[in-house]
């Protein structure tokens, strides 16, 4: 696969204070380092994971740091990614949505405990608890996008208009009563569209292209209508049997009118644009990107780590907010220290890590220790010197339906200084890499920063030659989530 990659430094003194910043003092040689660190990691993992283009935005408080384009927009046609490559956004749209909601709410025009009666008076009486926050942080009990009947039988052929979505939305009952639970639901991004179009005049598309777009210097972004032509739009890709296939999201065609949980398509500018503007408070003041930036708590007083449109978390008294997109996309931004890194791809079945591995280069994320867990106690003790060898070898890592990947991935669990630590995918150039520590109920859990939050915990089936070893995800919401199993193979 070929690169092609260019540059766009902006503001030589902004990029010396980043890094006196970020490493304490100014060394005359770590922006071109860390810059060439950063192109060698994205060629190699785009080649690794068949990404076949990619573009790419950090910024410190709005202004660019590093900016590059690598690979193509359209493998058929050899067409390189450029500054003028749109890509699909996808889930990353949500929070613009949630944008347009707070800016309404700064208006007087709506109320975050609104109930959705209030905008929607012939919403099913079953939804009557349901209120506009619950609908921002996936709380509202609508079900999941795979289960939700806003779209119909999702038919290609013709167009749903915003009223025919929320009819087929309105035949939904709920899953849980609102703020009782975490369902991640397009659905319920759906009906704060409909809100939106419902109190503010305008169609969905007009509104983003009048209040978001222009007010932000967007200038190439659009809502998605596969309809119409759009000149230097990427062609999206997808994984099957290994290679890389197109991906045309076919079922997304009916959504034209009221795409309000991933319809944006823009380009890297456009997204910096976005950045700065946010930054800058042209959108919306502190007040509301704080209560944007905080985390739901539910009824119970659990915290989701999700607020409105955004994955959050604090961690060592620092804020770390972070969407990704089903269409290869990621936004990743360390609030406190005003650092962003955006990555558009076109390739929709890759491990959404890269934002968060060029967070390392930089030496940003922060270093999870045994006081950073949240999903179980670490045991105070050293563990015994036959479990740690027990443990030692190559593992065969074989997902089940409710792992965001697929295909098996090889790991290794080796000792280091007395420690125990788990690198994947084995023998790859760039890997994860992570100590394990012992919890009190048995299980060894990985002490690492993940910029959705995640705990992954590992409970051993055998303790004989033929080592099995049952892989869980918590999110700290009073269960967790078996995801998949490691077995021994050498």
């Amino acid at each position: 696969m070929q690169f092609k990659k260019s540059m766009s430094m902006k503001n030589f003194m902004t990029v010396i204070s980043l890094f006196i910043f970020l490493f304490g003092k100014a060394q005359t040689t770590i922006s071109d380092e860390k810059s060439t660190e950063i192109d060698n990691y994205i060629e190699n993992i785009m080649s690794d994971q068949k990404i076949p283009g990619l573009a790419l935005a950090i910024t410190n408080n709005g202004k660019v740091l590093k900016k590059e384009t690598y690979g193509l927009a359209s493998i058929e046609y050899n067409v390189p990614v450029t500054d003028s490559s749109t890509f699909w956004m996808a889930s990353v749209s949500k929070h613009f949505t949630a944008t347009a909601i707070m800016q309404l709410f700064e208006k007087g025009i709506l109320d975050l405990d609104d109930v959705i009666h209030k905008h929607l008076p012939d919403a099913p009486i079953y939804w009557k608890r349901i209120t506009i926050r619950h609908l921002l942080t996936h709380t509202s009990g609508l079900p999941d996008t795979g289960k939700a009947s806003a779209w119909g039988e999702r038919s290609a052929k013709g167009t749903y208009s915003a009223e025919q979505i929320y009819e087929n939305a309105k035949k939904d009952t709920l899953m849980f009563n609102p703020g009782e639970d975490f369902l991640y639901s397009d659905e319920g991004i759906y009906l704060l569209g409909y809100i939106i179009h419902k109190v503010s005049g305008f169609s969905f598309n007009d509104y983003m292209d009048k209040m978001i777009f222009k007010s932000s210097g967007m200038q190439s972004a659009y809502m998605m209508n596969h309809f119409k032509i759009h000149p230097n739009q990427s062609t999206g890709y997808s994984m099957r049997n290994g290679e890389i296939i197109p991906d045309r999201n076919s079922y997304r065609l009916i959504d034209t009118e009221l795409n309000a949980a991933g319809g944006i398509y823009a380009t890297i500018d456009d997204m910096i644009n976005w950045e700065s503007a946010m930054t800058n408070n042209l959108l919306l003041n502190q007040k509301s990107k704080d209560l944007m930036w905080s985390t739901y708590k539910l009824n119970n007083g659990l915290p989701t780590r999700y607020g409105f449109c955004w994955n959050t978390q604090v961690i060592q008294n620092k804020r770390i907010i972070y969407h990704p997109g089903v269409a290869g996309t990621e936004y990743l931004r360390f609030v406190d220290d005003k650092v962003s890194i955006i990555v558009l791809t076109n390739q929709a079945k890759y491990e959404r890590a890269i934002s968060h591995r060029i967070a390392e280069i930089l030496n940003i994320t922060p270093v999870i220790s045994e006081k950073d867990i949240k999903t179980g106690t670490v045991i105070s003790s050293e563990p015994k010197e036959k479990d740690i060898q027990m443990l030692v070898g190559e593992y065969e890592f074989t997902p089940n339906e409710n792992y965001y990947l697929e295909g098996n991935i090889m790991m290794d669990i080796m000792l280091k200084e007395n420690e125990l630590w788990i690198e994947y995918p084995a023998k790859e150039k760039y890997r994860k890499k992570y100590k394990l520590a012992k919890l009190e109920n048995g299980r060894w859990i990985q002490l690492s920063f993940e910029p959705v939050f995640v705990e992954t915990s590992f409970e051993i089936l055998k303790t004989n030659k033929d080592i099995s070893i049952k892989v869980y995800e918590d999110y700290n919401l009073g269960y967790d989530i078996h995801v998949g199993e490691l077995k021994k193979v050498n």
